[in-house]
Order: structure tokens, then sequence, then C-alpha cells
């Protein structure tokens, strides 16, 4: 009898502390369905219409800012913290790891410099420039056509409409090629070859005869010493 007392006993008290933990998981489901009305009626309200803030920033894995968006500007920083590109109410620019800006473009023209910060090419709406490391124009493209320019600011070469023409290092034409056809000159400014369309003259009357298709060679004197017609 002890023993089947003592079952019926045991069995008691698992039913209870069934009970217990049957009453305890009940109790959690519904508090948890209690709250799904309030967690939905709060949420809408923690989703905000509008974001305000002075700054937004991407951090790297270490911490640094990587990005940055204000008021002024969108700016790319290195992992350095050297701000490399910059967009802002100027236009936009890049600069290398030393914070020298190197390229930029703006509303007016878009630039290119060297390490140093002097300009190196620029463009805009009257043409294309190159300039050396001392600032000098070196070449130039309008409008009106190519042009190069050496460290003296002396134009060397050019092309336009009319032609090409090659210059040498006192601005006198050397060569020169358009519709007439090619013209070579030495440097004291005397035409020594010819070919195309060609003027010749004769020393004795000063008269200047002008032959279509022809190849001429002149000496120092601009006398002609060979020629060939088609």
């Amino acid at each position: 009898m002890m023993n089947a007392a003592t079952g019926i006993v045991s069995r008691l008290n698992k039913l209870e502390e069934d009970n217990r933990r049957l009453k305890l998981a009940v109790g959690a489901l519904l508090l948890m369905l209690a709250a799904v009305p309030l967690v939905g009626s709060i949420m809408p309200h923690q989703i905000p219409e509008v974001i305000e803030a002075r700054e937004f920033r991407v951090v790297g894995a270490n911490g640094t800012s990587r990005a940055a968006l204000n008021a002024d500007a969108i700016v790319y920083i290195d992992e350095n913290g050297q701000s490399r590109a910059i967009i802002d109410a100027l236009g936009i620019a890049y600069l290398d790891e030393n914070g020298t800006r190197r390229a930029a473009m703006n509303a007016y023209s878009i630039g290119y410099n060297a390490e140093n910060g002097r300009r190196r090419s620029s463009m805009d709406a009257d043409g294309l420039w190159h300039f050396d490391e001392n600032g000098i124009i070196r070449a130039q493209m309008d409008a009106d056509g190519i042009g190069y320019q050496d460290e003296n600011n002396n134009l060397r070469a050019f092309m336009t409409a009319d032609g090409i023409g090659y210059f040498g290092e006192t601005g006198n034409i050397r060569a020169q090629m358009n519709t007439d056809g090619i013209v070579y000159v030495d440097e004291n400014g005397i035409i020594r070859a010819q070919m195309g369309n060609t003027q010749t003259l004769t020393p004795a009357t000063g008269v200047v005869t002008r032959t279509p298709a022809q190849v001429v060679l002149y000496d120092a004197d601009f006398n002609v010493i060979w020629r060939a017609i088609q």
C-alpha cells in the first residue's frame, strides 16, 4: 500500500509540475499575442517621414570616415584620411594622395594639373590648351585651328582651314601646304622647292608667272634650277 500511495503522490507532483509549465507557456504565448497589436501601433510612429542631420558619414572598419555628405559637399576620403574627390557648388575635383588638386570640372571648363598644382591642360568653350611645366602654352586647338608653340612662346606649327604650316625658331615660315600645293622655304625666307600651283619670277622683267601642276626647285636667289611640268 505504501508503494502505491508513494507512486500516486509522485504522479500528482509530476502532474502539478507539468501543469505549472503549461500555464507558464500559455501565459507567455498570450503575452506575445497581446503585444503584437501594441507593437503595430507603435512602429509607424518610429518611421519618420523626414530624416534631418547636419552631416552623414560612411565609416570604415577601423572607424575612420571614408565618405561624407553635408550641405556644402560630397567628399570621398581615402584610408589615410585625405580627401580624394569632392563634389560641391564649384564643380567636381579629384585630389592626389598629397591633397593636390589634379583634375577639376565645373560649369566653365575641365582642367588637369601636375603634381605641383600647376595647370597642364585645360578645355573650355573657347578651345583646348596644353601647358608645359613652366605654364607656357605649347599646344592649342580652337575654332581657328590647331597650333604648336615652343618653350619661347613662338608659333612653330599650325593647321587651319587654309592649310598646314611649319615655322623656324625665328618665326619664319619654313614649310607650308595648302590648296595651291606644298612649299619649302629656307632660313632666309626664300622659296627653295615648290609642288603644285607655282609662281616663277623672271629676273629680267620682274614678271611673276603662275603655273599649275608642276614641281620646281629654286636656288638661293629664287632662280629656277629644275622643273617638271605635268
